[in-house]
């Protein structure tokens, strides 16, 4: 790892660079940088936080990781809009986006790197574990949002992995604008879908793992289900992506939870066979999250068939 006060010609050896988006991360930075700054890794990285939080990140990240490079920005700022800030700061040909509520694994620097160096994909993906096993309200938003990408999942080409753990070309990210900055959630989908359809491959190794310390407590689980929900129903009306359907006819979406919660039994039975037999134990509570989610899919929904109506009239 470099410094964060380098010379133009240290910055042209510099080949990874680590985007932390934070907002109100107190509770887990330290966890998060420590393990970033602890790599085993034969590469030059350095590490941008860009945090715009009222707590006391920016104070954490100053006292405790000088070599980190603090981007303190007085607004709030949705995490996407966070991320182009550190890809706009940086020259590395790589930018590796790791949330701040994630812990990753001390070869995940090294192995991302090399997967890119196998092919030209333009980003490359890892794993998340659930970090927070002892919860089952953790465990069913975790379950609901990453349920894709556990580390028991096979490598495969995607079209969307989650940015909690993603590596970039900077190029690539440059060429198609990065990210979405209106969009609190459902950023990354709407980049990634706009990458694919122009012929770019995303790769999926589940090798490349961190470990995810989720939201816990069935008040902010559930909440935050309602807001995914909302923001993945407008993430397919402005980006076109699959699914629209769903907002052309909105009776549709009162099918989702149970269509949702069959899909997890399947993909769980397919893929990993401890993290079936407890989810049968907590089924009913899943399909209470993707209940949730469905009526923030919904509510967004009919509040564009009541713009349109409004329209006609």
């Amino acid at each position: 790892m470099i410094a964060p006060d380098v010379s133009p010609e240290q910055e042209a050896g510099l080949l990874v660079t680590v985007i932390v988006p934070c907002y109100q991360s107190e509770r887990t930075i330290r966890q998060c940088l420590n393990a970033i700054i602890n790599q085993q890794t034969s590469v030059r990285f350095d590490v941008i936080v860009v945090d715009s939080s009222s707590d006391q990140t920016a104070q954490i990240v100053e006292t405790g990781f000088p070599s980190v490079r603090l981007i303190h920005l007085n607004q709030r700022t949705f995490a996407g809009a966070a991320r182009n800030v550190g890809m706009r700061a940086t020259p590395a040909t790589f930018c590796l986006m790791i949330d701040s509520d994630c812990i990753a694994e001390p070869d995940l620097i090294e192995r991302a790197v090399a997967r890119h160096r196998e092919g030209e994909y333009a980003a490359v993906g890892g794993s998340l574990a659930n970090g927070t096993p002892r919860s089952v309200s953790g465990w069913i938003g975790y379950l609901i949002e990453f349920k894709e990408v556990m580390p028991t999942t096979p490598m495969r080409l995607e079209k969307a992995i989650p940015t909690a753990n993603i590596m970039y070309r900077r190029e690539i990210l440059e060429r198609y604008g990065g990210f979405d900055e209106t969009m609190w959630l459902a950023e990354d989908i709407l980049l990634h879908w706009k990458m694919c359809k122009e012929g770019e491959q995303i790769l999926f190794d589940p090798a490349i793992k961190v470990t995810h310390l989720n939201k816990t407590g069935w008040r902010q689980v559930l909440g935050y289900q309602i807001d995914l929900g909302r923001l993945s129903a407008a993430a397919r009306r402005k980006g076109g992506l699959r699914g629209g359907i769903l907002l052309k006819y909105p009776p549709l979406i009162l099918l989702m939870p149970f269509v949702r919660t069959f899909r997890a039994f399947i993909w769980f039975a397919k893929h990993d066979r401890q993290v079936l037999l407890r989810f049968l134990l907590i089924w009913p509570m899943y399909l209470v999250g993707a209940s949730f989610w469905s009526y923030g899919f919904l509510s967004e929904a009919w509040k564009n068939d009541v713009k349109q109506t409004v329209s006609l009239r």
